[in-house]
């Protein structure tokens, strides 16, 4: 009997995952139908796409207000597609502000919803208060969010990270800089500005100010910018000339590349970083945004209690990456933070360790099914 499963994701990361599960699920039932919400992965993976969510992605009021109009009329398009065709099982992927009530609303229709990855599963102290009655399971990376989550009366169960599968580079360091135009023989930083257009658009210019005063100190050192797949390179190329004048590769590819064969890697908080930590890349984790999100972090800034933003500093629970948020991101700052990572192999030292433990934290070398086997089961299937 065919079966049917559609996966809900909302931004860069859940689409990887997604993309990801997709493949795994086909790979154990072959004549499974899926559909979902996701972007150019998860229809590269063959999935049947109903909304496409690659613009979705905002941080804080100002910019999710700007997406709310398109994510509430593609909800109701949803719950119209899951009615009508009353799937087999739907599979949340993060996004929790549009998966949430969505799944809700599932599953007091009688649809069966397995959560993968739950929104703020990173959190040691709490986890969503109404994860529970979102789903009938819950599928999370982080050991102590299936403790949280399991004494809150959910049936949840730690799967290892998928990004340790996924996280590994395609090409060797020659074939790399060879593409690229680059010399094997000197240090490569990697620049890593965040796959919201407004996160770009605030980092490229600042991202280069520090190349250039970096140049002066390392002239040995190469930059490369990483471009999300859903920009064009030149409107890159236009933010990076704002602040430098000097020519930049720009990497279109899996960004896994480049940070594997970068020595250090300046990086806007996001998924990326966790990328970078499971590559072994030392890294300056920064958030800019513009002068209406600094004011709302500024109003905010003590209700939200941050101590940390970066998933490396937030998972081991200590200052591993020195972090960058809104105007303590300058280029004198940065600059100032960088050079040891080129330069110091005590700093350098001192990440990768920590880089290790955050494997561990994950579940590298624990016997943990993977998420699609739980999937398979749930199916009725039979997990290989």
């Amino acid at each position: 009997m065919k079966r049917s499963v559609v996966i809900l994701t909302g931004e860069a990361s859940g689409d990887l995952y997604g993309a990801d599960l997709a493949q795994n699920l086909r790979a154990c039932l072959p004549d499974i139908g899926i559909h979902g919400v996701g972007g150019a992965r998860m229809a590269a993976a063959g999935v049947h796409l109903i909304a496409d969510s690659r613009n979705w992605g905002a941080i804080g009021i100002v910019e999710s207000l700007k997406v709310a109009p398109k994510v509430a009329l593609v909800f109701q398009r949803v719950k119209r597609f899951l009615s009508a065709t009353r799937p087999d099982l739907i599979v949340p992927i993060d996004f929790g502000a549009f998966n949430a009530p969505l799944c809700r609303w599932a599953k007091a229709q009688g649809m069966r919803v397995v959560y993968y990855i739950p929104p703020g599963s990173w959190r040691r102290e709490r986890q969503g208060a109404d994860l529970p009655q979102c789903a009938e399971q819950i599928l999370t990376p982080f050991s102590w969010s299936a403790s949280l989550l399991q004494a809150m009366g959910a049936q949840a169960q730690w799967v290892p990270h998928p990004l340790l599968r996924l996280a590994q580079p395609s090409e060797t360091k020659e074939a790399f800089c060879e593409r690229l135009g680059l010399d094997p023989f000197r240090p490569i930083v990697a620049l890593l500005p965040g796959s919201r257009r407004h996160e770009v658009n605030a980092l490229t210019p600042l991202y280069a100010r520090v190349a250039d005063s970096v140049y002066t100190l390392v002239p040995e050192a190469q930059f490369v910018i990483s471009v999300a797949p859903h920009f064009n390179p030149d409107w890159i190329h236009t933010l990076w000339s704002d602040g430098s004048r000097q020519w930049v590769p720009t990497e279109t590819r899996s960004v896994w590349d480049l940070l594997a064969h970068a020595v250090a890697a300046v990086i806007c908080s996001g998924t990326a970083t966790l990328e970078a930590a499971l590559l072994r890349t030392p890294m300056l984790i920064v958030y800019r945004g513009n002068w209406l999100m600094n004011l709302e972090y500024k109003l905010r800034r003590r209700r939200l209690q941050l101590r940390w933003i970066g998933l490396p500093n937030l998972i081991l629970q200590r200052d591993v990456c020195p972090e960058f948020i809104q105007e303590t991101a300058s280029p004198e700052t940065l600059t100032r933070a960088l050079i040891p990572l080129l330069r110091d192999e005590s700093a350098r030292q001192a990440q990768l360790q920590a880089f290790t433990e955050i494997r561990e934290a994950l579940g590298e070398g624990r016997n943990l099914q993977e998420a699609h086997e739980w999937i398979v089961e749930a199916l009725g299937g039979d997990a290989p």
